[in-house]
């Protein structure tokens, strides 16, 4: 697993505790579609810049108009994702590489020719493989732009290594809804049509919390992490697709007996 990765230790590349604080750092520019126009406020996209956001922490510098790799395919298991102030929103890409080079995976934001990017913990040398990391947004994302759900229309991909160089997949076109309203104002109601949140937190992952990351349990140091993709409020019950993919890690998790995110 991937998910939120801790600072690097000692200089070498922390283990997947990776459900990557990787929500809101993104990209320059203009051209993000608004669900209606708002009263004043700033082009949305800028709630995504690593300038006024946490980005990815402990990942690598940007990757400026990378190369595309032809022998690299990934697909995203999230059809759209909201993406609130103080959280992070899930990236979840599978991959199938030829080469099996992947090394890491990446976003861009409109208008912006860079590709923030994270090393991905377990996925190099394999055929195929997932990769998940998160995005962090700052908790000021929206004191600048519409009180309103606005629609991002983000690229994800998965990121190889060639040689010496850092190259990546064709883009995955993947909806980040940034939630700057209620969930019952009309931009909101419309980008989420299912609600903000398409699920309630399964049964699965209350059992999960309770066996391995309440006060006293071996995963108690990670549950910041557990809270942000799989609690009660979790991003990962955003979307009918991400929602499914919450309740089978729970299960996996559970199943394996793995504490570890």
């Amino acid at each position: 697993m991937s998910w939120i990765k801790d600072p690097p230790d000692n200089g070498k590349r922390s283990s997947l505790r990776h459900l990557a604080w990787v929500f809101a750092a993104g990209g320059l520019g203009f051209g993000c579609s608004l669900l209606t126009p708002y009263p004043g406020g700033e082009d949305p996209v800028l709630a995504f810049l690593p300038s006024n956001a946490p980005g990815i922490p402990g990942a690598e510098g940007p990757l400026v108009d990378p190369p595309i790799d032809p022998s690299v395919t990934a697909e995203s298991l999230i059809d759209q994702v909201v993406a609130r102030p103080g959280a992070a929103f899930p990236i979840h890409l599978d991959f199938v590489a030829s080469n099996e080079n992947v090394v890491g995976g990446g976003i861009r934001f409109p208008g912006s020719d860079e590709v923030q990017w994270t090393f991905v913990e377990g996925v190099n040398g394999e055929p195929t493989g997932e990769i998940r990391f998160g995005y962090v947004l700052a908790d000021e994302a929206c004191d600048d732009v519409g009180n309103l759900c606005h629609e991002i229309n983000t690229e994800q991909f998965a990121v190889t290594q060639v040689g010496g160089e850092f190259q990546i997949s064709e883009p995955v076109d993947v909806v980040v809804v940034l939630q700057c309203g209620t969930c019952e104002s009309a931009s909101c109601v419309d980008a989420l049509p299912d609600g903000c949140m398409s699920c309630g937190q399964p049964d699965v992952c209350v059992a999960l919390y309770e066996a391995c990351f309440a006060p006293g349990q071996p995963g108690e140091d990670q549950v910041q992490s557990f809270n942000a993709f799989l609690g009660s409020d979790g991003a990962l019950w955003s979307s009918d697709s991400a929602c499914a993919q919450g309740e089978a890690l729970c299960q996996g998790l559970l199943d394996g007996g793995s504490c570890a995110l």
